[in-house]
Protein backbone atom coordinates (compact mmCIF):
# COMPACT_ATOMS: atom_id res chain seq x y z
CA UNK A 1 0.00 0.00 0.00
CA UNK A 2 1.27 3.40 -0.84
CA UNK A 3 1.32 5.72 2.16
CA UNK A 4 1.74 8.83 0.08
CA UNK A 5 -1.45 10.78 0.39
CA UNK A 6 -1.84 14.44 -0.44
CA UNK A 7 -2.74 16.68 2.49
CA UNK A 8 -6.37 17.46 2.97
CA UNK A 9 -7.06 21.17 3.25
CA UNK A 10 -10.15 22.97 4.33
CA UNK A 11 -11.02 26.62 3.88
CA UNK A 12 -9.52 27.62 7.23
CA UNK A 13 -6.04 26.31 6.44
CA UNK A 14 -6.24 23.08 8.41
CA UNK A 15 -4.27 20.10 7.12
CA UNK A 16 -4.23 16.35 7.69
CA UNK A 17 -0.91 14.72 6.83
CA UNK A 18 1.00 11.61 7.78
CA UNK A 19 3.16 12.30 10.83
CA UNK A 20 6.76 11.17 11.22
CA UNK A 21 9.42 11.00 13.93
CA UNK A 22 9.83 14.81 13.89
CA UNK A 23 6.24 15.07 15.17
CA UNK A 24 6.75 12.64 18.05
CA UNK A 25 6.79 15.15 20.95
CA UNK A 26 3.55 16.82 19.85
CA UNK A 27 1.82 13.50 19.10
CA UNK A 28 2.82 12.02 22.47
CA UNK A 29 1.58 15.13 24.26
CA UNK A 30 -1.80 14.83 22.55
CA UNK A 31 -1.92 11.07 23.11
CA UNK A 32 -1.37 11.56 26.84
CA UNK A 33 -4.15 14.17 26.93
CA UNK A 34 -6.52 11.97 24.92
CA UNK A 35 -5.96 8.87 27.02
CA UNK A 36 -6.32 10.81 30.28
CA UNK A 37 -9.53 12.42 29.01
CA UNK A 38 -10.85 8.99 27.98
CA UNK A 39 -10.09 7.52 31.42
CA UNK A 40 -7.23 5.18 30.56
CA UNK A 41 -3.80 6.84 30.86
CA UNK A 42 -1.31 6.16 28.08
CA UNK A 43 1.08 3.40 29.11
CA UNK A 44 4.79 3.18 28.40
CA UNK A 45 3.95 0.43 25.88
CA UNK A 46 1.48 2.78 24.18
CA UNK A 47 4.14 5.48 23.92
CA UNK A 48 6.57 2.99 22.37
CA UNK A 49 3.87 1.80 19.93
CA UNK A 50 3.25 5.36 18.76
CA UNK A 51 6.98 5.90 18.32
CA UNK A 52 7.20 2.71 16.29
CA UNK A 53 4.33 3.76 13.98
CA UNK A 54 6.04 7.11 13.39
CA UNK A 55 9.08 5.34 11.93
CA UNK A 56 7.65 2.11 10.51
CA UNK A 57 4.35 2.31 8.60
CA UNK A 58 4.00 -1.46 8.23
CA UNK A 59 1.27 -1.78 10.86
CA UNK A 60 -0.43 1.60 10.69
CA UNK A 61 -0.21 5.33 10.22
CA UNK A 62 -0.21 8.31 12.54
CA UNK A 63 -1.82 11.42 11.08
CA UNK A 64 -1.25 14.91 12.41
CA UNK A 65 -3.96 17.52 12.30
CA UNK A 66 -2.56 21.01 11.78
CA UNK A 67 -4.15 24.40 12.19
CA UNK A 68 -2.73 27.85 11.59
CA UNK A 69 -0.97 27.72 14.98
CA UNK A 70 0.60 24.26 14.54
CA UNK A 71 -0.42 20.71 15.39
CA UNK A 72 -3.87 20.61 17.01
CA UNK A 73 -4.56 16.87 17.08
CA UNK A 74 -3.81 13.44 15.73
CA UNK A 75 -5.38 10.19 14.56
CA UNK A 76 -4.01 6.66 14.34
CA UNK A 77 -5.11 4.03 11.82
CA UNK A 78 -3.87 0.47 12.50
CA UNK A 79 -3.96 -2.12 9.74
CA UNK A 80 -5.61 -5.52 10.08
CA UNK A 81 -7.14 -8.30 8.05
CA UNK A 82 -10.64 -9.75 8.27
CA UNK A 83 -11.70 -13.19 7.11
CA UNK A 84 -15.32 -12.17 7.67
CA UNK A 85 -14.97 -9.11 5.42
CA UNK A 86 -12.71 -10.90 2.97
CA UNK A 87 -9.94 -8.33 2.91
CA UNK A 88 -7.81 -5.88 4.85
CA UNK A 89 -9.47 -3.62 7.37
CA UNK A 90 -8.33 -0.67 9.41
CA UNK A 91 -8.96 0.29 13.03
CA UNK A 92 -9.20 3.92 14.14
CA UNK A 93 -7.22 3.43 17.33
CA UNK A 94 -6.87 7.05 18.52
CA UNK A 95 -8.51 10.29 17.43
CA UNK A 96 -7.96 13.53 19.32
CA UNK A 97 -8.48 17.22 18.64
CA UNK A 98 -7.62 19.81 21.28
CA UNK A 99 -10.75 21.05 23.09
CA UNK A 100 -10.52 24.62 21.78
CA UNK A 101 -10.81 23.33 18.17
CA UNK A 102 -13.84 21.09 18.76
CA UNK A 103 -17.41 21.84 17.76
CA UNK A 104 -16.63 23.61 14.49
CA UNK A 105 -16.78 20.69 12.03
CA UNK A 106 -13.08 19.83 12.07
CA UNK A 107 -13.71 16.33 13.47
CA UNK A 108 -16.16 15.61 10.68
CA UNK A 109 -13.68 16.86 8.06
CA UNK A 110 -10.90 14.71 9.51
CA UNK A 111 -13.11 11.62 9.68
CA UNK A 112 -14.23 12.16 6.08
CA UNK A 113 -10.57 12.38 5.04
CA UNK A 114 -9.58 9.27 7.02
CA UNK A 115 -12.49 7.26 5.62
CA UNK A 116 -11.64 8.50 2.12
CA UNK A 117 -8.01 7.49 2.64
CA UNK A 118 -9.09 3.99 3.77
CA UNK A 119 -11.46 3.65 0.84
CA UNK A 120 -8.82 4.79 -1.70
CA UNK A 121 -6.26 2.43 -0.15
CA UNK A 122 -8.68 -0.47 -0.71
CA UNK A 123 -9.61 -1.35 2.87
CA UNK A 124 -12.88 -3.26 3.35
CA UNK A 125 -13.93 -1.49 6.56
CA UNK A 126 -13.00 1.05 9.21
CA UNK A 127 -13.59 -0.06 12.80
CA UNK A 128 -13.42 1.97 15.98
CA UNK A 129 -14.10 1.54 19.66
CA UNK A 130 -15.90 4.14 21.73
CA UNK A 131 -16.06 3.88 25.50
CA UNK A 132 -19.53 3.53 27.08
CA UNK A 133 -21.02 6.93 27.81
CA UNK A 134 -18.59 8.82 25.57
CA UNK A 135 -20.46 11.61 23.80
CA UNK A 136 -18.43 10.88 20.64
CA UNK A 137 -20.60 7.81 20.03
CA UNK A 138 -23.39 10.03 18.63
CA UNK A 139 -20.84 11.70 16.32
CA UNK A 140 -19.58 8.34 15.01
CA UNK A 141 -23.11 7.03 14.47
CA UNK A 142 -23.97 10.14 12.43
CA UNK A 143 -20.99 9.29 10.20
CA UNK A 144 -22.49 5.84 9.55
CA UNK A 145 -20.69 3.68 12.08
CA UNK A 146 -23.00 0.98 13.43
CA UNK A 147 -23.02 -1.41 16.36
CA UNK A 148 -22.66 -4.88 14.86
CA UNK A 149 -24.30 -6.51 17.84
CA UNK A 150 -21.03 -8.02 18.97
CA UNK A 151 -18.84 -7.30 21.97
CA UNK A 152 -15.29 -6.01 21.62
CA UNK A 153 -13.37 -8.17 24.11
CA UNK A 154 -9.71 -7.91 25.11
CA UNK A 155 -7.25 -10.29 26.73
CA UNK A 156 -4.10 -8.36 27.63
CA UNK A 157 -0.94 -10.42 27.25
Amino acid sequence: MSTSHPPVLDASGRRLTIADRADEAAILSFARAFHAEDGHPLSDQGERALGHLLTDQTHGLVFKIEGTSGVIGYAVLCFGYSVELGWRDVFLDDFYIIPSERGHGLGHSVMDALIGFAREAGFAAVHLEVMAGNRAEVFYRRLGFKDRGSAFLTLRL
